[in-house]
């Protein structure tokens, strides 16, 4: 029977606000793999932290080898104000006259959104980062320390606005390790970045070079889509066995694609109007099919309709409901399949 074990640690913000956070080890019945599971970085995104409570309850009775390190909330004071970062040192009353909107999904309050320059209240931009970075600098060191720098895997629970779930990654190790997943995209991110985003969970790495990390993003930020939980369970599960901590093959229902940045087209629009996709992400889609047309919304008059480049996927979509001009609306790209579905994957080595 597995042995878990609880661990907490109490920090204090620079203006006295007392918290802890939890973590749990769960050593499996023989040595093996050391994987780690972290959610809870932004306040916003709350699927990651409320599926892998539920799985430390499952996994906790299940046979395994190796070690689970799981900290579900890492972030829990911006996960009680709903925000995607916990601004200490800023004033806190400026969240009184926030509201969320899925149309202005980048407005920040206080003037730090992601493109608005460098935000080191963000935690997931704090890791191995020298200096005095505020309570989310703390917990990042403290969970590197205590949960990373000696892992195989690391794999990261987020949440963006999209149709699916989807992976990100930034290397090909991690790669090998994410397409037994079962998401149907990993998204290869910028290979060469800038010194706030190379503090991003993806691009750390270990003294050997040899740990694996990458991002799951869950589908809607703000709100749960229960329905994900067990795609999520399932991945971590297949990751297991991909690694020889648990026993069984992994069969996928859906092709898993590897999707690069440098194949993609986007596709845009003059006119505005209501979007009408006929493609949903990551479906395939050929040389000259429609992908989307725009409708006035006074006359429905059709407007636009814009056709696909190339043979490949669909990629991402804009998450508005009504396009501007010369706004994304979405891209295709070319796709390679690095999981191929209905029969039994070979497993790592």
């Amino acid at each position: 029977m597995p042995d878990k074990q609880l661990f907490r640690k109490k920090f204090r913000t620079c203006k006295g606000r007392e918290f802890q956070v939890t973590r749990c080890r769960i050593d499996g019945g023989s040595p093996g793999p050391t994987l780690t599971l972290l959610a809870g970085q932004h306040g916003a995104e709350h699927a990651g932290p409320i599926m892998l409570a539920q799985f430390i309850d499952e996994i906790a009775s299940e046979d395994f080898c190796g070690t689970l390190n799981i900290c579900p909330c890492a972030n829990p004071l911006a996960l009680e104000i709903d925000y995607e970062f916990y601004p200490e040192r800023e004033d806190l009353a400026k969240l009184d006259d926030y509201y969320y909107a899925r149309d202005r999904h980048g407005y920040c309050v206080f003037g730090m959104g992601r493109h608005q320059g460098p935000n080191y209240y963000n935690m997931n931009r704090l890791w191995q980062r020298q200096g005095d970075y505020g309570v989310a600098g703390e917990i990042t060191d403290w969970l590197w320390a205590e949960t990373m720098a000696d892992a195989d895997v690391i794999i990261d629970f987020h949440c963006l606005q999209a149709k699916k779930p989807l992976i990100y990654s930034a290397s090909s190790r991690a790669n090998a390790v994410a397409r037994y997943f079962g998401i149907q995209a990993i998204f290869m991110v910028n290979p060469d970045p800038d010194d706030l985003d190379g503090g991003n969970l993806y691009y750390q790495n270990t003294a050997d070079g040899n740990l694996a990390v990458f991002c799951v993003e869950f589908s809607a930020q703000h709100i749960l889509k229960e329905e994900e939980f067990p795609i999520a369970r399932q991945g971590i599960r297949n990751v297991m066995k991909a690694t020889g901590m648990m026993t069984g093959d992994v069969i996928l229902e859906q092709p898993v694609y590897l999707l690069e940045l440098k194949t993609m087209v986007e596709l845009r629009t003059q006119a505005s109007g209501h979007i009408d996709f006929r493609f949903n992400e990551y479906d395939p889609v050929s040389e000259g099919d429609v992908v989307f047309e725009i409708r006035c919304l006074e006359t429905l008059e059709l407007l636009d309709s814009v056709t696909s480049p190339l043979t490949g996927v669909m990629g991402r979509r804009t998450y508005k409901s009504v396009s501007q001009p010369d706004e994304d609306v979405c891209w295709v790209t070319e796709a390679n399949v690095v999981s191929a579905t209905g029969t039994a994957l070979e497993k790592l080595q």
